[in-house]
């Protein structure tokens, strides 16, 4: 395992832990689906070893397929606006995979930054999410995390 490689898990690890302690209930899930697909591609690294970026991996397309399905699902129902962009960089990993079966002469850079470059995005935005819910509850206190399904329903946490 590179060095580049652990540097990112601990980053990945410590923003699903601040997540995942001082977030609300959409943070929590953004962390979890992020932390659940960091652990399986891990475990698949471990047991497969390195997979090349040089050709179409389908261990790589579905892990994206549903963390894209579990992250547009909690973007629509979350009380925020920015799962909607951790949900939009999921798809861009997603259309990268698609890319790289449609497109099987090389593109290995290109299919690279399209699978692995939006985690970093997906961070940012879980780490500013995560702040923003923080500063919301020292101003305000507690409030709604979920838009309500239907009529004035109140839920907390």
């Amino acid at each position: 395992m590179s060095q580049a490689y652990l540097i990112v898990l601990g980053i990945t690890l410590l923003i699903v832990a601040m997540a995942v302690t001082r977030g609300g209930q959409p943070e929590r899930w953004c962390a979890a689906i992020i932390a659940g697909e960091v652990t399986i591609d891990l475990l698949i690294l471990l047991a497969v070893g390195p997979r090349s970026f040089g050709e179409f991996d389908i261990s790589r397309i579905s892990l994206d397929g549903i963390a894209a399905a579990l992250l547009i699902a909690v973007a629509m129902r979350a009380n925020r606006i920015y799962p909607l962009a951790i949900a939009a960089a999921q798809l861009v990993a997603l259309i990268g995979s698609v890319v790289a079966l449609l497109a099987v002469d090389g593109m290995a850079q290109a299919f690279w930054a399209m699978t692995q470059m939006p985690l970093f995005l997906q961070l940012a935005l879980l780490t500013g999410g995560t702040l923003a819910h923080r500063l919301r509850l020292a101003k305000i206190g507690r409030y709604n995390c979920w838009s309500p399904r239907e009529g004035p329903q109140r839920q907390f946490g």
